[in-house]
């Protein structure tokens, strides 16, 4: 899905590349209700997240804001910029929360499309799968799922939480 015109903005930039699209489906306002899984972290735990998404202007970066709760814990809020690197061929997200202060380490996600999901791979691990179109998928039911994974102490993957994600209001 690589830009194969070579059409500029207004700035002389080039346009979004069309690999962006593949988010679409996201925008809008979405909550979810859902339950870690015992684990890493100690004992499962309810979870609840609120989520907006919408386009920066320019389309160049899909901005989200996020309010989480887990358990009976402050609110975690926070700002993703997701945003897709053409030359690498690669999704990013960085990320602003109220968890502490910005490292590179901690504070961002590189992932990729393989095997009809999109994979992001950070501090932890989440996925989303693709339909025919290679959108991210929404359920016959409206919802949008996401899959989740810690590392363990062995560095290895553990499935953490599994969130199913209802919308709330559709994109202005």
């Amino acid at each position: 899905m690589a830009n194969a015109n070579d059409d500029r903005t207004a700035f002389g930039a080039p346009p979004p590349d069309p690999e962006l699209q593949r988010l679409r489906p996201l925008l809008g306002t979405w909550r979810s209700a859902d339950h870690t899984l015992d684990g890493v972290l100690g004992p499962g735990v309810p979870v609840t997240n609120l989520e907006s998404f919408s386009w920066l202007d320019g389309g160049y970066f899909l901005v989200q804001t996020y309010e989480s709760v887990f358990g009976d814990q402050p609110a975690q809020k926070g700002v993703n910029y997701w945003m897709y690197d053409s030359e690498r061929k690669k999704f990013r997200i960085i990320f602003f929360s109220n968890n502490g202060p910005y490292s590179e380490e901690g504070n961002q996600y590189t992932g990729e499309v393989a095997g009809g999901k999109l994979t992001m791979q950070g501090p932890a691990r989440f996925q989303y799968d693709l339909d025919d179109e290679g959108k991210i998928q929404t359920n016959p039911d409206g919802t949008i799922s996401i899959s989740w994974w810690l590392r363990d102490e062995n560095e290895s993957w553990t499935p953490w939480m599994n969130n199913r994600f209802t919308r709330v209001s559709a994109a202005v």
